[in-house]
């Protein structure tokens, strides 16, 4: 398990949705420090404060877990979710249209 790239992950969500260490860390109900420790790869959090974390976040263990798996399809399908997950409707569609026209030239190639 890269407990690395779970920190660096809970990391990047925590400033993504503006949250800092100290409401995170109560959320999760951790110390501040442990929390640190989490996101610097340092301290190997248990399942339990695992799913604390990512239900404090309000996302998946999945996510926070998929480099941990070899499942790469299925990564790059929730790197793409997480991606899009607060944008707008129309965005999204511009994403999803963007894609297909993606799609299209490389068939063509």
């Amino acid at each position: 398990m890269d407990y690395k790239m779970l920190g660096e992950r809970i990391r990047r969500e925590r400033i993504t949705q503006k949250i800092t260490q100290e409401t995170l860390a109560e959320k999760a109900g951790i110390s501040v420090s442990f929390l640190g420790q989490i996101e610097r790869g340092e301290r190997k959090p248990s399942l339990e404060t695992v799913v604390n974390i990512a239900n404090s976040l309000g996302i998946t263990v999945d996510y926070l877990l998929s480099d941990s798996y070899q499942t790469a399809s299925k990564s790059l399908i929730d790197e793409l979710t997480f991606l899009v997950r607060e944008k707008s409707d129309k965005e999204i569609k511009t994403v999803i249209e963007l894609t297909k026209t993606i799609l299209k030239q490389s068939e063509s190639e």
